[in-house]
């Protein structure tokens, strides 16, 4: 009997320490360039966010809701750790 395994997503191995949102959203279209990832200003964040979470390659996982952050890294931060998992 064959075992059926899921393909695994890419590992996305940006964290939002010393970057502007800029910068992370790029690395996102960089690994992730098959979606339609929006640009926005660092401003305009959560709406960003909100479409990087509805994503289909995401779809599997309990992105966070962005309006629930104050700020994009807190926000990044959880995201990155919920796509990858933990690394310890």
């Amino acid at each position: 009997m064959a075992v059926q395994v899921p393909a695994l997503q890419p590992f996305f191995p940006y964290t939002p320490d010393y970057m502007e949102w800029h910068d992370w959203t790029g690395n996102m279209i960089i690994h992730y360039g098959q979606e339609n990832i929006m640009m926005t200003t660092e401003e305009n964040w959560r709406e960003g966010a909100q479409n990087m979470a509805r994503m289909a390659v995401f779809g599997s996982y309990p992105v966070p809701d962005p309006t629930l952050y104050e700020n994009w890294q807190d926000w990044a931060k959880e995201f990155s750790l919920i796509i990858n998992g933990r690394s310890y």
